[in-house]
């Protein structure tokens, strides 16, 4: 961490998104899923160009550990000049858990064999092809780096439309589905992605991830109106 303004941590996001197949460019009778729509709640400009992939899901026979992630991909990315992010995944279809690793930043699918191929020398094993195409609920560890713009509000170092309200409560998923269901119902302009997760500090930094093109007059807009629902939650 630099200053009280800016946060550098690992933590956990925690987001509903569509998977589908990855079928070609990959290593023969693998699973590998992509995301069809990164952003399903906002609908508007500056979304992820469509003809490279967004995010790639390497699903893997057994749970990775971050640490294991980060080393393996940090080699391959120094050894064989491929320029990619990759942190640990869980995916939830249906009543299956699968494991996985997220990689994104890739500027096309043609490296999507060989990158596997390194994990699988380094002794990461793949799960067996089989058929997917749903609504999935994906929880990923990552290093987030935020910078504060205002009271309870921070801006994505990374991603100049993502932005995260620091909040006193933890949600499950389908609670905070329901809440932001009533929240966006309150608001003229509905039209941005949510979603949840933390950040290991000292305590732990519960969030509410919104991606949107917007301002900050608006952002605090919608940042009340989450506190509002979380106050009436709690005085249940």
């Amino acid at each position: 961490m630099k200053s009280s303004e800016y946060i550098e941590s690992l933590g956990k996001i925690i987001k509903e998104e569509t998977l589908q197949n990855v079928n070609f460019n990959i290593l023969q009778n693998t699973l590998v899923l992509e995301n069809i729509e990164p952003f399903p709640g906002y609908h508007g400009e500056n979304l992820p160009v469509e003809s490279k992939p967004e995010s790639i899901f390497l699903i893997t026979n057994k749970e990775c550990s971050a640490e294991t992630v980060l080393r393996i991909s940090r080699r391959l990315c120094n050894y064989h000049n491929i320029n990619f992010d990759a942190c640990p995944a869980q995916i939830s279809v249906h009543n299956n858990q699968y494991f996985g690793i997220r990689i994104k930043g890739l500027v096309s699918y043609s490296s999507i064999a060989d990158i596997q191929g390194y994990y699988l020398d380094q002794g990461i094993t793949f799960f067996k092809h089989k058929k997917i195409k749903t609504d999935s609920l994906i929880k990923i560890e990552k290093v987030f780096q935020l910078e504060k713009i205002d009271e309870h509000i921070f801006k994505d170092i990374e991603d100049e439309l993502t932005y995260y309200f620091s909040i006193p409560y933890h949600f499950s998923w389908n609670l905070f589905k329901k809440v932001t269901y009533t929240v966006k119902n309150n608001l003229e302009n509905r039209n941005f992605d949510a979603a949840i997760g933390f950040v290991y500090l000292r305590k732990i930094f519960d969030f509410v991830r919104i991606y949107a093109k917007t301002d900050i007059e608006r952002l605090r807009i919608i940042y009340n109106k989450y506190l509002e629902e979380i106050m009436q939650i709690k005085q249940q």
